[in-house]
């Protein structure tokens, strides 16, 4: 028997996706410590006790926001096993690369990095200090991913699993200090990643 659609998961999933969207739009537009449960509603068209029950409070609501760009970098590495079948250290690398290189123009990140208006509140906490999340995210979607691209690599889940926490926490790193050149970031990691995963 054929299985129906979920529409209701459907809708809750593309009414989060909006509130998320709103927010991220009014932290580039106004800084974090401007936006409010309120203005998130009134931007998506629904009330504010709709935003906390998809949401939650203010600070879920930034590590929703996070959350999100980690999977954009998780659909960044998927992307990269397609183009480098061959090689899991060209396919991590080459995700690296995209991320520190579009993150200097991507304006949620931008504003998250850089502290729009002078500050950046409960989010950029996320990317270094109380990055758990982040990185729980990347080793949970990511490992596995890995371990089944490239069964030439002899790593185990875990192995595969501190291989990923250690890629992200370099690249978190790179993302959030800077002190080099992008290209000369990605040559560092391309080194250490390699040395994981080919020796």
């Amino acid at each position: 028997m054929r299985q129906q659609p979920d529409f209701a998961r459907t809708v809750r999933s593309l009414l989060r996706e909006e509130l998320l969207t709103a927010a991220a739009e009014l932290t580039c537009a106004e800084g974090w410590a401007s936006v409010t449960m309120g203005k998130v509603a009134a931007r998506v068209g629904v009330s504010r006790q709709t935003v906390y029950k998809e949401i939650g409070s203010k600070p879920e609501l930034a590590e929703a926001l996070i959350l999100a760009q980690a999977d954009v970098f998780a659909a960044g590495v998927a992307a990269m096993l397609g183009v480098h079948p061959e090689d899991a250290v060209d396919a991590l690398v080459a995700a690296i690369e995209r991320t520190l290189t579009t993150a200097q123009d991507e304006p949620l990140l931008k504003a998250v990095l850089a502290g729009a208006y002078g500050e950046a509140g409960e989010l950029l906490p996320l990317l270094t200090t109380k990055s758990d999340a982040v990185l729980a995210r990347a080793v949970e979607t990511l490992t596995p991913l890995l371990a089944d691209g490239y069964p030439e690599v002899k790593l185990g889940e875990a192995e595969w699993a501190v291989c990923v926490e250690t890629s992200v926490r370099l690249m978190l790193s790179h993302l959030v200090q800077p002190t080099m050149p992008v290209a000369r970031a990605v040559a560092q990691m391309r080194w250490v990643i390699g040395r994981m995963l080919r020796d």
